[in-house]
């Protein structure tokens, strides 16, 4: 996905949520200027690292309710079999959290900052390619992170992304959602397989959802954001070429995704 076929999808959900264009290209410009003062400017390195990472199958953990117990079976599995190295995994925002208190790094870590920060922090720390994500809504969290996480974040292995039309360096792979921006960054790559877990898209937000957000309007729009999204996927999966599946024991029906078992899921694979 690139700007020229995203932009009708962004003015789209804009007019329909009632946000602020002015206040995303704000935010835009502040995480461009942080990454720009920090030397972070190759973007085609940024770009190859998350090629390398995503031409492998992926684990894709959202921050849904169902997220401790789709965690446990699918890493169980994968380490009893012992093909976890052939897997990457990204985080979604919040759920980069149980990846700390298992002490399982992430490959890629997606975020708009709601998240537990210090998990972020920690993710970055060791070595997981973390993607900030610009939006009208979180210039503050925004300055806040990056002046306390500088040192850490200077490694390189942040870059960021916005919904809006991209600047110099920024990057805008499609997706309105940590959770959909996740999957649509897959896509963008043609990651060969893609599993979901944690993706429930119910009525009910999962504990790791939206921790750190101040902003109660946020919370309130979660629910309208997850249709937005489901509606995202499912315009968009035919453009995937690989395998989708969605392991996510609860919740609702993806499309392009078909609801499997953890041992279904493997054996498409290997």
């Amino acid at each position: 996905m690139n700007w020229p076929d995203w932009k009708k999808n962004y003015y789209q959900i804009i007019g329909q949520l009632g946000f602020d264009i002015e206040a995303d290209k704000k935010s835009a410009k502040l995480l461009e200027t942080y990454l720009i003062q920090l030397n972070l400017t190759d973007k085609n390195q940024i770009l190859q690292k998350l090629k390398v990472i995503l031409e492998r199958p992926m684990i894709v953990a959202g921050a849904g309710p169902s997220l401790k117990k789709d965690f446990s079976a699918i890493f169980s599995d994968l380490y009893s079999s012992k093909i976890i190295p052939y897997f990457h995994t990204i985080a979604v925002d919040g759920a980069t959290t149980l990846f700390k208190q298992k002490n399982i790094i992430p490959s890629i870590v997606v975020t708009d900052l709601d998240g537990d920060l210090t998990a972020i922090s920690w993710a970055i720390k060791k070595g997981a390619l973390t993607l900030i994500h610009a939006h009208g809504d979180n210039q503050q969290q925004i300055s806040w992170f990056i002046t306390k996480y500088m040192e850490i974040i200077s490694t390189n292995n942040v870059w960021g992304t916005t919904q809006c039309k991209p600047g110099k360096i920024l990057l805008n792979f499609g997706g309105f959602t940590d959770g959909d921006r996740a999957i649509f960054l897959a896509f963008h790559f043609q990651s060969p397989l893609i599993g979901l877990i944690g993706f429930d898209f119910g009525t009910k937000i999962g504990e790791y959802s939206t921790l750190n957000s101040p902003i109660k309007k946020a919370q309130r729009n979660k629910l309208k954001k997850f249709r937005i999204a489901l509606d995202l996927i499912a315009t968009y999966h035919s453009q995937h070429q690989g395998l989708r599946y969605n392991l996510t024991h609860q919740g609702e029906q993806i499309s392009g995704f078909p609801k499997v078992k953890i041992t279904s899921f493997l054996r498409s694979w290997f």
